[in-house]
């Protein structure tokens, strides 16, 4: 019965697997804080859009001044608060880009040892079905020439 193939990387190419999975997984996280940090702004709109609806009703109805004095804050502090998740999101925006890259860098390298494998392995196959051959001609000779005698 013949070998099996052996690949000799096999090791290094499990260890670069695993590193290629383990940057998607940091990617992924990254790109759920995104998502986070997009909702939040969204949500803060909101929050200014309800503010300046619920002034509208408080200055028609009978209300102090220092109601209406309060109004102008909050927009200001929400406002705020997006201008700092805008600049989260930018920074997070590039953090990702550049885990990208190492992700891609990872694929390339995993797949220059895959390569690598299944060039060895198709190497090791041809080789493989010569020997057979070859033994199977050697049998085939030696029937016929138990078979003339």
């Amino acid at each position: 019965m013949a070998k099996k193939f052996k690949f000799k990387l096999e090791g290094l190419m499990k260890i670069r697997k695993f590193k290629e999975e383990q940057l998607k997984v940091e990617l992924g996280k990254i790109n759920q804080e995104i998502m986070v940090v997009k909702n939040r702004i969204a949500e803060l709109k909101t929050h200014i859009k309800d503010a300046y609806a619920s002034q509208e009703v408080t200055l028609k109805s009978q209300s102090d001044g220092q109601l209406a004095r309060f109004f102008p804050y909050f927009i200001q502090a929400k406002r705020e608060d997006i201008k700092n998740q805008e600049n989260l999101l930018y920074s997070l925006e590039k953090k990702f880009e550049k885990k990208l890259k190492e992700v891609s860098k990872a694929m390339g390298e995993t797949k220059i040892i895959d390569g690598m494998k299944k060039d060895q392995k198709e190497k090791w196959k041809k080789e493989n079905d010569k020997k057979e051959q070859e033994k199977i001609d050697e049998v085939i000779s030696m029937r016929r020439g138990f078979e003339s005698l």
